[in-house]
Order: structure tokens, then sequence, then C-alpha cells
């Protein structure tokens, strides 16, 4: 080993086999073969993936967008045992939204 010029720990890389071209014309034929199965499975997860999200109920519900909504929705009816008291939001909740104005005030203030 002292005489390919490798210090010690180095490693050499062992040369590639030469294919003829009978394995070469084979190996290729191999690697199509496995490209077109790959590609087939991706496209057959890719369609169980659609057909199972497009029978869902989340979108039956209209979970996404749907432009043909008015917005004009009914409320869904309360849980069993539920009053609409309690399903009311709390009285302190705003419905306008905080900007980082009012939430900065509050942060600067000096400490003593």
């Amino acid at each position: 080993m002292s005489g390919d010029g490798l210090k010690k720990g180095d490693e050499q890389f062992p040369e590639p086999a030469h294919l003829d071209d009978a394995a070469r014309a084979a190996q290729k034929r191999r690697n199509l073969w496995l490209g077109l199965a790959l590609l087939g499975f991706v496209f057959l997860v890719g369609l169980t993936t659609f057909v199972r999200l497009s029978g869902s109920e989340d979108n039956q519900a209209n979970f996404y967008y749907n432009m043909n909504q008015t917005g004009q929705e009914e409320a869904p009816a309360l849980p069993p045992g539920m009053s609409p008291d309690q399903a009311a939001p709390p009285a302190n909740l705003s419905t306008e939204p905080v900007g980082p104005d009012a939430t900065a005030d509050e942060e600067e203030t000096p400490e003593q």
C-alpha cells in the first residue's frame, strides 16, 4: 500500500466495471422498466389521493372556498345539551382586529 501514493487512512475507489454492448443494453432496459414502474406508482398514489379527497366529507361540506356560495349559510345545529347562551361568544370578545399599535403601548411601559 505504501507504493500507491496514498496516505494512511485514505481509500482508493475501485475501478468501475466496463460493460460490453449487450450488458449496457440490458442495463438500459432494466432502467427503463424501473423508471416506468416508479412513474406508475407515483401516478397510482396521486390518483388514489385525489379519489379519496374528492369523496371526503370535508369536500362535500364545502371545506374549501366555493365561488357559488353566497355567504348566507345557516348556523350548524348545537350539540345535545348545549344552550344558545353557552354557544354565544364571550362578551369581552371584540370583532375589531387588534393592530400592532394597540399592543405596542402596553409593551413599551418603562419599568422602574
